[in-house]
């Protein structure tokens, strides 16, 4: 009889009366070591059976912690501790490391290896679908989202923060100032010069025209008015 093959991904089935059934096993057996979901980012003891505290890491993709596609090569050999369990992951750069505990910064989680004097003794998985997770990796994607600590927007290569916000104290500074609260309510001007506001302040001249001072005085209140309501509109102002 004709292989058959299972629904979704399409594992051979050789039939009853079919002789070299190791073929389509053998088949079946690289084609699931192939797959991302099995054998990407999966760690191995070095040698089978162990001989060594040496483990491998098989190449991969992981989604990082800026939603941007990671890739790894693979690590021929990772070293870890004798008698005890060492967790392996990466950074999210894409770096092996492993130690006694998984990281607080963002981290791709990939195995529990329990270790003896000299050999692994067991690996246990715990890739979670090869996404970075660990501190300051929650997107905010869709409308309702909230970021529950402080912010801060800074250039790719570092440098002072373009934006710093902080919602418990209710602080927020640009281009590297330190925070500051909400600034205090200003009335704004009244003018009452009677003067016609312009966008310039011109010379009295030696006969102090009363007409040019109140035009002066009024352009300045117009502008301080303009920037008390726009300082109010946006928030940075207590209304």
């Amino acid at each position: 009889m004709a292989t058959t093959y299972t629904t979704n991904i399409r594992l051979q089935k050789p039939s009853t009366a079919d002789r070299q059934w190791d073929q389509p096993l053998n088949a079946n057996a690289d084609y699931l070591d192939g797959l991302a979901a099995v054998g990407g980012l999966a760690v191995t003891p070095l040698e089978s059976p162990s001989l060594s505290l040496n483990c491998r890491i098989s190449a991969g993709s992981y989604l990082s912690a800026n939603g941007s596609l990671g890739t790894f090569a693979g690590a021929t050999s990772l070293t870890l501790g004798s008698n005890g369990t060492a967790c392996v992951w990466l950074t999210d750069a894409g770096v092996a490391s492993s130690g006694p505990v998984f990281p607080s910064t963002p981290y791709v989680q990939l195995a529990k290896v329990q270790t003896g004097p000299t050999a692994i003794l067991q690996v246990v998985d715990a890739r979670i679908a090869y996404r970075s997770i660990g501190a300051n990796t929650v997107f905010v994607a869709k409308a309702g989202d909230t970021i529950s600590g402080p912010l801060q927007i800074v250039a790719p290569a570092g440098g002072q923060p373009v934006v710093a916000i902080d919602p418990t104290a209710q602080t927020i500074g640009f281009f590297g100032v330190a925070g500051a609260t909400q600034a205090p309510r200003l009335n704004p001007l009244v003018d009452g010069t009677g003067g016609t506001a312009s966008d310039a302040v011109v010379d009295v001249g030696t006969a102090f025209s009363r007409a040019t001072i109140n035009n002066n005085f009024a352009s300045i209140v117009a502008k301080v008015d303009a920037l008390i309501a726009t300082s109010k509109r946006h928030g940075l102002m207590s209304s």
